[in-house]
């Protein structure tokens, strides 16, 4: 069994659905967010990952929506704050696991101080990324923001899958095929699979499908090549 679960999925993807239904099959998160307006069960994140990946964007010049570009800088400060964190998750019983979509921007500076661990990611088709972040109050981000985001986000998680190897689950897929996708990716880690996850709702899944003709062109091989490891991994 490993050690700890790493998360990984671009906003308004799934990334709770996913870390909740795992949630149900033993995956141990701490202290987490279980409700809030725009998830019904919580995002399942815990606060101090969430403020400190905010940090280390901040100390980058960037933030979530603004990923930086190139390495990230760090400090001793930073990384004192993430041993710590990690040290604490570590008193919890195995696997243990983290969620943030802010993790795909930062999981380099997680990466080697983690224990032995799993990845296993989960996208979204951008249309739905995007419009679910221009209805989001307080946000309201333009489409065209919505898209370029979607494209930095799942390029890097492609990347990663690239390099690792891990379960891949497409949000978009009907209920019982995601369930079964789940249910693999959490043998795959070890997890005891239960009959009934008393997480998952099928109303927390948009029920709007959409295509490969609405992605925007330059986006569109991207999205074919998620839905390759969707199917591979």
């Amino acid at each position: 069994m490993t050690d700890a679960v790493i998360i990984l999925g671009m906003h308004r993807s799934g990334t709770s659905c996913l870390t909740g239904c795992l949630r149900s099959y033993g995956l141990q998160l701490g202290s987490v967010s279980e409700y809030n307006k725009y998830n019904q069960k919580g995002n399942q994140e815990n606060k101090v990952v969430f403020r400190l990946n905010e940090a280390l964007l901040k100390f980058n010049s960037g933030s979530w929506s603004n990923p930086p570009q190139g390495y990230l800088s760090l400090n001793t400060e930073l990384e004192n704050s993430r041993d710590k964190i990690i040290t604490e998750y570590k008193t919890l019983e195995k696997p243990w696991g983290i969620k943030d979509p802010r993790m795909l921007l930062t999981y380099s500076f997680w990466e080697n101080s983690l224990p032995d661990h799993a990845l296993i990611g989960t996208f979204r088709h951008p249309k739905a990324v995007a419009h679910s972040l221009a209805a989001r109050e307080r946000l309201s981000l333009p489409l065209e923001q919505g898209y370029e985001l979607w494209k930095i986000y799942n390029q890097k998680l492609l990347e990663l899958h690239q390099h690792h190897q891990f379960p891949v689950v497409n949000f978009d897929t009907a209920t019982d095929q995601y369930q079964q996708k789940v249910k693999q990716a959490a043998e795959k880690i070890g997890l005891k699979v239960i009959e009934n996850n008393d997480f998952f709702d099928p109303n927390l899944i948009s029920q709007e499908q959409f295509e490969m003709a609405d992605c925007p062109d330059e986006l569109k091989s991207i999205y074919a090549d998620l839905l390759v490891a969707s199917v591979d991994s």
